[in-house]
């Protein structure tokens, strides 16, 4: 026998009893998803309330308490110094803090070129007749990178010191609120 008849002759099996088929997605609500418990469609993200304007305090913060710390290292003394190194960590740190979680992505990678490009226009505009000629800026902009790694590094562990803090803070209010749920499931459970 073919296998063309034999599906032909084989009868569908018959539903016993205790099968079920299931209603059509919506039939007991209208012709409308049944609704989520969370009050939510499941998959989908909550709509944010309203978004904050972030990136410019952020910014002001990133880029103002480096330049503010350069010149007073400068107005004190020749080149940058402890108080550019305080201003930029500092700056980066707060950043941080102030920018939404989307916005870390370009907060915590910027905090190293800001370092670079802080300490590079403070000594071009504070030593300005040490670097006449290509030749002096290259071998200055040598130093100034060599000698602003120890603050690029302290201000890049400062922004993920921030971000792991903020991270540690989300998860422990997540797990808070979760065992509140878990509560109130428990006593309404108990009560009905």
């Amino acid at each position: 026998m073919s296998d063309q008849r034999r599906s032909q002759a084989a009868p569908a099996p018959a539903l016993r009893r205790e099968q079920r088929v299931p209603a059509p997605a919506g039939a007991a609500h209208g012709g409308r998803p049944a609704p989520h418990p969370a009050g939510r469609t499941p998959g989908r993200r909550p709509r944010p309330q309203a978004r904050r304007r972030t990136g410019p305090p952020a910014t002001l913060l990133l880029l103002g308490l480096p330049l503010l710390g350069a010149a007073v290292d400068e107005a004190t003394g020749p080149g940058v110094g402890g108080v550019f190194a305080v201003c930029a960590v500092l700056g980066t740190g707060a950043a941080t803090a102030v920018v939404s979680r989307p916005g870390w992505w370009w907060v915590v990678p910027a905090a190293p070129p800001v370092v670079l490009a802080v300490t590079a226009v403070a000594e071009l505009v504070g030593d300005a007749e040490k670097y006449q000629g290509a030749k002096a800026v290259g071998a200055g902009a040598i130093g100034w990178a060599v000698d602003g790694f120890p603050v690029m590094l302290a201000a890049l562990a400062a922004a993920l010191l921030v971000v792991l803090f903020r991270l540690r803070r989300a998860a422990v209010r997540r797990a808070v609120s979760r065992r509140g749920e878990d509560g109130r499931r428990g006593e309404g459970a108990r009560r009905g």
